[in-house]
Formats: C-alpha cells, structure tokens, sequence
C-alpha cells in the first residue's frame, strides 16, 4: 500500500510539473500584432530607420515602437522596451559596428531574431531592411538557425545586391532581363563588404519560399537610373534571387527628383507603400 501511495504521489507530482511547463511555455508566446523589425544598412545608424518608425507611429492607428536591440560589436545584444499587445509593435534593430560586411551583419541579426524568439516569445516577424542591411536579410534567412521567428513579409528599400555605383558598378551599364527575372547581365565579384552575385545565387533555393517581398527601389529621372548610390539595375536583380517564391516579388520605383538612396526611407509615399503591404 505504501508502495503504490508512493507512485501515486510521483505520478501526481510529475503530471502537474509537466502541466505547468506547458502553460509557462505558452504563457510566454507573444500574442499581440505581428512585430516588424527595421534593419539599417552600412554606415546606417538608428537614424536610417528613425524616420520611418516615427511616421507609421504617428500615422498609423495602433503602430508603436516597442523595443531596441542595439548589436554591439562583440556581438553581444542591449536591449530597451519591452513588448506589448498593440496592433503594428515595431523593433528596431542597430548594429553599432556599422562597417562590418553583410555576412556579419547576418550573423547578428539571426542573434537578434534568436532572443525574440527565445525571450520575446515572438512567432512571426515582418522585416523591413534599407540598402546593405536587405543583403544581411537575405543572407540570413537563407540560412537561418532553429529557434528564430517566421519572416511573414520583407520590405527591401534600395538594395544593392548586384553592385553599388563608385564601388564597382557604374550607371546603366549592368542589364536585367525582365523576361528571365529580371537577371543580371553582370554578376559581380566579392569584395570586403558584400558577397558575389554567384554566392547569393547559390543560397536562393534555401531562401524561405513563403516570404512575401515589396521590392521598392529610387529613379532620380536624371538618366542614371539609380538612386545616387545603387542602380535599378542592382535593386531588381534580387528578383532573379527570388524567382523560387511561391508569391512574385511586388516592384514599386519611386520615380522622382528626392529619391535618392537616402531619401527612400524619408518618404511618406513610400511609408504608405509599406504599411499597405504590411498591414493591409
């Protein structure tokens, strides 16, 4: 008798002990809006997306920045704000070492999308990247680690995945094919900031096929046909990168005199491109 009130009293204790590790796992699953998680690009700082956050804030019912990950430059995470249940949360990611190449910056940012995972409780993400920070995204989520969060959406502003003008592109002279993709003529080689076209290539298959992508890019009109920095050219290449995606990435050119490559995240027309694509 005493043996089988022993079991008893195990069984009992093991039953609650497991029932309450699963309320406390689902306890810290988030379930507000789906998080969108802004990532700057070289040389970029907070400021880079400090524009955006603040329109959509402002602009957008229910939008509110909710935490900070500031990426130290041992790799190292700081983070401020805490998450709550509003509509839009927005994340702000900020590399401190902001000279490190893209494979870096993808590293980090997997770390970053680690602790909302692991932490945060965070199941699903937007992510909304300007020029080098789209080829950190890219990068990352094609080889993504166990335990991040699912990329529902991905807002490319200005990225540069197939040159960048002074530092070995120049206007007008790679070609897209917009039969075949929009494949470059030229695929240009590594150098200490960016992967070669042929290495982004080789991780397009491994490329989520369920993230659905707004590809915005700027024209200045004034023949270039480039942003001041990257061409259009380089920015719609990545649809050749994307061609394997179950939803076709969506094209928007900001055609006008102030869309240069800075100007494109200091747009309230492209701001409501974005949030139209986001949340609509």
């Amino acid at each position: 008798m005493k043996l089988r009130k022993y079991l008893f009293l195990v069984v009992t204790f093991m039953v609650a002990f497991v029932a309450c590790g699963v309320k406390a796992q689902a306890a810290s699953t988030y379930m507000g809006g789906t998080p969108t998680v802004f990532v700057h690009g070289l040389q970029g700082t907070h400021g880079s997306t400090d524009t955006m956050i603040r329109d959509l804030s402002q602009r957008y019912s229910g939008t509110q920045k909710v935490m900070t990950i500031n990426v130290k430059p041992n790799g190292e995470l700081e983070t401020t704000g805490r998450f709550q249940k509003v509509k839009h949360p927005l994340v702000q990611i900020n590399f401190l070492n902001n000279s490190a190449n893209t494979t870096t910056n993808a590293h980090w940012l997997n770390k970053a999308l680690t602790y909302l995972y692991q932490k945060q409780g965070v199941r699903n993400v937007n992510i909304v990247a300007h020029s080098a920070g789209n080829v950190a995204v890219y990068q990352a989520l094609a080889s993504q680690v166990a335990h991040t969060p699912k990329t529902n959406k991905f807002v490319i502003l200005a990225g540069p995945f197939d040159g960048v003008l002074s530092l070995n592109d120049q206007a007008n002279k790679n070609k897209v094919n917009p039969k075949d993709h929009y494949k470059p003529s030229i695929m240009y080689s590594a150098n200490s900031y960016y992967p070669s076209y042929k290495q982004l290539m080789q991780l397009s298959t491994a490329f989520p096929k369920t993230v659905k992508v707004l590809n915005v890019y700027g024209n200045l009109g004034d023949g270039s046909n480039s942003d001041s920095l990257v061409t259009n050219a380089s920015s719609l290449s990545v649809n050749y990168l994307l061609r394997h995606q179950k939803t076709p990435v969506q094209n928007k050119c900001f055609k006008d005199a102030k869309a240069t490559h800075s100007g494109l995240h200091k747009s309230t027309k492209v701001d409501n491109w974005i949030a139209d694509f986001l949340w609509k």
